[in-house]
C-alpha cells in the first residue's frame, strides 16, 4: 500500500473504503476486475472531498453511476472508483401565471437513478422525461453522454438541462447553463474536460394529466422490448450510429455478425449494436467481438464504428 493510498484512506475513512473490490458487481455488464480502492459516496459533499482530495495526491480516479455505457478491464482499474449514490430530488419552483399552465425547475443529485427521476417527474406531472423510463443509468451519466431515446425525433436529455453544477479540475465548484455542456448526439462537453457532474436542473412543462404522461412512458418502454436485449447484461449500444446511415445495428446485421460469440460474450440476435454477457465474459471477449465489427463493417461499408462505450482501465 503506497503512502498516497494510505492518505487517501485516512481522509475517507479507513471503514468507508474498500479494497480490491470487483467491479463485475457494479456494472450492468457483470464485467471488470477489481478497483484498488472503492468509495460510495452518499452525499455531493463526499463526492466532491474524494474526487479533490485524489486531485490533491494526483491519484487517478473513476465516478462510476449505475455501472451502464461502460466495459472495465479484467484487469481492473488502478485508483479510486468512486460510485456516486447521491440522491436527492427537489422542484426548485414553478414559473408561470397559474401553476397548472406552468413550467418547473427540478434539481437532482447525479447520482439519481433515471428510472427514478422519470417516475418521480410523471407523478408530479411534468412532461419531458417520460420517455427515458427503463433506461439504465444515473443522471449525471444520462447527461455525460447526452442520452437519447429516438436520436431522429431530437428526444435528447440535454435538451431539458435548464443548468447544473460541477467540479471541474482545479477543484472548485461552479454552476454552468445549458450552453456550457455543448450538447450534439452521445456527447457533451465532460467527455473532454472529465469535470464532475454534481446536480442537475431540469426545466419541464407542467401538464394537467399525467395519465398521458404514462401512456407515453409505457410506449417508450414496449418500442425498446421489440428493438433491444432486456434484462441481460449488456451496457447498451456499443457503437454511436454513424451519420448518413441506417445505424450501427443494421450495418452489423448486414455484415452478418448477429448472434457471433467469442467467449461469453455474444452480439445480441435482437439487435446488432447490442453484445450481451451469456455467463461468465470476459472483457477481452467483448474487445475482439468489438474489433470483428469494426473491421467487416469497415471493409463491407467502408464506414468507420466508433464506440459509444467508455473503457475504463485499458
Amino acid at each position: 500500500m503506497t503512502k498516497k493510498y494510505q492518505a487517501l484512506i485516512k481522509e475517507l475513512g479507513p471503514l468507508r473504503v474498500r479494497k480490491n473490490e470487483p467491479m463485475r458487481a457494479h456494472t450492468t455488464f457483470k464485467i471488470g476486475g477489481p478497483a484498488e480502492l472503492f468509495f460510495e459516496a452518499y452525499k455531493v459533499e463526499d463526492l466532491i472531498k474524494a474526487v479533490v482530495v485524489c486531485q490533491e495526491l494526483k491519484i487517478p480516479y473513476f465516478i462510476l453511476g449505475n455501472g451502464s455505457n461502460i466495459l472495465v478491464s479484467d484487469k481492473g482499474f488502478a485508483g479510486l472508483v468512486v460510485k456516486n449514490k447521491t440522491s436527492q430530488i427537489r422542484i426548485l419552483r414553478y414559473e408561470g401565471k397559474l401553476k397548472e399552465e406552468a413550467s418547473a425547475l427540478i434539481e437532482a443529485e447525479s447520482g439519481v437513478g433515471l428510472n427514478r427521476l422519470v417516475r418521480y417527474t410523471i407523478e408530479e406531472g411534468l412532461s419531458g422525461l417520460e420517455v427515458f423510463l427503463s433506461i439504465p443509468g444515473t443522471v449525471g451519466g444520462a447527461v455525460k453522454i447526452n442520452a437519447h431515446f429516438r436520436p431522429e425525433k431530437d428526444e435528447f436529455i440535454g435538451n431539458f438541462v435548464y443548468q447544473a453544477r460541477i467540479l471541474d479540475r482545479k477543484g472548485e465548484v461552479k454552476e454552468v447553463s445549458r450552453d456550457y455542456f455543448k450538447f450534439d448526439y452521445d456527447k457533451s462537453i465532460l467527455q473532454k474536460t472529465g469535470e464532475v457532474l454534481l446536480s442537475v436542473v431540469f426545466k419541464l412543462d407542467k401538464v394537467a394529466d399525467k395519465k398521458l404522461l404514462w401512456k407515453k412512458a409505457q410506449e417508450a418502454v414496449e418500442y425498446r422490448k421489440l428493438r433491444q436485449p432486456m434484462n441481460l447484461p449488456c451496457p447498451g449500444c456499443i457503437f454511436k450510429n454513424p451519420k448518413g446511415s441506417r445505424g450501427a445495428g443494421f450495418l452489423i446485421d448486414q455484415a452478418g455478425l448477429k448472434g457471433t460469440q467469442i467467449g461469453g460474450a455474444k452480439i445480441s440476435e435482437i439487435h446488432g449494436n447490442f453484445i450481451i454477457n451469456t455467463g461468465g465474459a470476459a472483457a477481452a471477449n467483448v474487445i475482439e467481438l468489438v474489433r470483428l465489427c469494426k473491421r467487416k463493417v469497415k471493409n463491407i461499408f467502408g464506414i468507420k464504428l466508433m464506440e459509444e462505450i467508455e473503457y475504463i482501465g485499458f
